[in-house]
């Protein structure tokens, strides 16, 4: 059965399954890096609460000039996780079920600044040995492994329904993001240079999915982790090269 263009669907899981005509939310988001997003949201302070306290005993000074001075991001997203671990709000290894993507011995030797100004803010504020047990280098890069293909950027739209994929659109090209997150679900679909479903935010974050046209009864739904109106050699390199695969989709294997 088909499902019309102008329905927003829900996505239960990677594999293809029947699609609902429902508007519905596919997840909130496990952590974010705001840059933009108000803080003063009930919502967002209530989500906050957990890990804001253990987050505000550390001196980031030293951590958040390398992550600028470097031009990261990522790494932001790994403090912001272990904050939370030790918080108690999440465990350690709620990432392993994502893929990471391949590192180097350059790539990790890279990293070690990172873990080494990271546990030193949590040490400086004397937090307890056992609260940062899970803390390790294997730990900091397999989480940054897994965040380097995870993370959304996300741009937020806002207005009707219906006109959501005009404002996502708008905000990429204004450059509205109001930073990145990782959301489980949404993190299990596959690439499509040709997607039949496309990923947006509203408001506070949450995520949703829309169709972008019919979609039948058991066909998987695919985003495309990329900008579709690249060439073809530049949607290879750029998938090559920050997600490790090279793209044999329908229009790929085209040629276009």
């Amino acid at each position: 059965m088909s499902r019309s263009l102008s329905q927003p669907v829900e996505a239960c899981s990677p594999l293809g399954e029947s699609v609902p005509e429902i508007s519905s939310t596919l997840q909130n988001p496990l952590w974010l890096t705001p840059r933009s997003l108000p803080l003063t949201i009930e919502e967002c302070k209530e989500k906050s609460k957990v890990f804001y306290d253990v987050e505000m005993q550390a001196d980031w000074l030293a951590f958040d000039d390398y992550c600028r001075t470097q031009g990261l991001k990522y790494p932001l997203l790994v403090k912001r996780l272990a904050c939370m671990v030790m918080s108690g709000a999440v465990s350690a290894d709620i990432l392993d079920i994502l893929q990471p993507t391949s590192l180097t011995p350059e790539m990790i030797i890279e990293m070690e600044e990172g873990f080494n100004l990271l546990k030193n803010a949590f040490t400086k504020a004397n937090c307890m040995d056992e609260s940062i047990e899970f803390l390790t280098k294997q730990w900091y890069t397999g989480v940054l492994a897994r965040i380097r293909i995870n993370a959304f950027r996300i741009e937020l739209a806002g207005g009707l329904y219906e006109d959501l994929l005009s404002s996502a659109a708008a905000s990429v090209e204004a450059e509205a993001a109001v930073g990145n997150a990782v959301y489980m679900l949404p993190s299990f679909y596959n690439h499509d240079c040709d997607p039949n479903a496309h990923i947006m935010w509203i408001e506070n974050a949450d995520a949703r999915l829309k169709a972008l046209r019919d979609i039948e009864e058991g066909e998987e739904l695919r985003i495309c982790y990329i900008d579709t109106s690249m060439s073809y050699d530049a949607r290879q390199r750029i998938l090559s090269q920050g997600f490790g695969f090279q793209c044999n989709c329908f229009r790929c294997l085209s040629g276009d």
